[in-house]
């Protein structure tokens, strides 16, 4: 009996190693080659850094990774853990969370991304955004990188640099709507529960320009 205790005990613990290694590792990639390295100043790169972060593919499998986001190229990027080069999952990407992230366009620290959202503008379905609040209605962060063209004044040579546009869309009942975060719009949003949501905003006197704040007034909003 003592001997069937220890064996299903060392099986335990074996699986859940497994099961650790499953998460830890459980991916693989393809190199990938970056436009910076064809003289584009700048960087395509959500953030110079590349950080810590958690990966859910669309297969339902789970990684963690050294991880960044091409957002020119709107596709999730990491480090090989064996010779640190750039690649891209081959598995398909459903969301990401990248934990430790300093952003001048967010006062949001950790990130959490995730695309299967309708088409709107010129997104598809696999289109990535930052969910700053999630809940029945979510407010979805874009962010977008092109390639500005500039002559200089006195010169001939054309530079070219990667320029960052950002904007904000609401999905509720299936639906994607572009906004300017303001209080008017977000109380709209969240009319169904007007009177919290009015004394919420009084009583912690909500920054609508905070994605932080904005992603606390959703959070409350979700637990009403």
């Amino acid at each position: 009996m003592k001997r069937y205790k220890f064996f299903c005990i060392a099986a335990l613990l074996l699986l859940c190693v497994q099961a650790r290694a499953q998460y830890l590792s459980d991916y693989t990639g393809r190199p990938y080659y970056l436009k910076t390295n064809d003289g584009i100043q700048g960087s395509e790169l959500l953030t110079d850094n590349w950080l810590k972060g958690t990966v859910d593919f669309a297969n339902g499998k789970t990684a963690n990774a050294i991880l960044n986001y091409n957002v020119y190229g709107d596709e999730l990027l990491f480090k090989s853990p064996q010779d640190s080069s750039v690649q891209a999952f081959v598995d398909p990407v459903k969301s990401f969370s990248i934990k430790g992230i300093t952003l001048e366009g967010s006062d949001q620290t950790d990130m959490n991304f995730s695309n299967g959202f309708p088409a709107v503008d010129d997104q598809t379905a696999k289109t990535f955004y930052q969910v700053v609040g999630d809940g029945k209605v979510k407010l979805l962060h874009y962010y977008k990188k092109k390639v500005q063209e500039s002559t200089g004044f006195a010169s001939q040579v054309t530079t070219k640099t990667f320029i960052t546009a950002t904007s904000y869309y609401l999905f509720a009942d299936n639906k994607m709507t572009k906004i300017k975060p303001s209080q008017k719009t977000i109380l709209a949003a969240l009319s169904d529960k007007a009177d919290k949501i009015q004394e919420y905003v009084k009583a912690n006197k909500v920054d609508f320009k905070s994605d932080a704040a904005l992603a606390k007034l959703f959070s409350y909003y979700s637990s009403l």
